[in-house]
């Protein structure tokens, strides 16, 4: 039998050994079952974490579903791209427009600062920089 991704005492030792993979292949949510793939493994505990926090109603399910997509978005563009070689002495490049319409689609479905900073790799008050650069509202 494998290794259960989304148990929260296994994703904490993972994370602390040497040589914890850096994306793990397929793992299942534990609220809904559905299966994600090429998970930061950094990611892991708090998508586990994050089940706790819903309510266990259709409507708790759909809000994780929703923040897990919108912060796994948001790593796998940090992945692509490099958000702190940033200038933001300098206006907004077409990658930091591209990450604050992923930031503020994360911020619109209730992701927290500390989640979207997780994700990306970037301090909370470069994400805020940022997000404050490219963010738009609505008119």
């Amino acid at each position: 039998m494998g290794k259960r991704w989304n148990n929260p005492a296994l994703l904490a030792e993972l994370a602390e050994t040497e040589g914890a993979p850096e994306l793990i292949k397929f793992w299942r949510s534990p609220v809904f079952r559905e299966k994600f793939s090429d998970i930061p493994e950094f990611l892991l505990p708090r998508l586990a974490e994050m089940a706790t926090e819903v309510p266990d109603t259709h409507t708790g399910r759909r809000i994780y579903y929703e923040r897990v997509h919108c912060l796994l978005a948001l790593a796998s563009w940090a992945r692509r791209a490099d958000p702190a070689s940033f200038r933001l002495d300098e206006p907004p490049t077409n990658a930091e427009h591209d990450l604050g319409r992923v930031l503020g689609q994360a911020f619109h479905q209730g992701c927290s600062l500390a989640d979207t900073a997780l994700a990306t790799g970037l301090p909370p008050d470069r994400v805020i920089a940022i997000g404050k650069r490219t963010i738009h509202r609505a008119q």
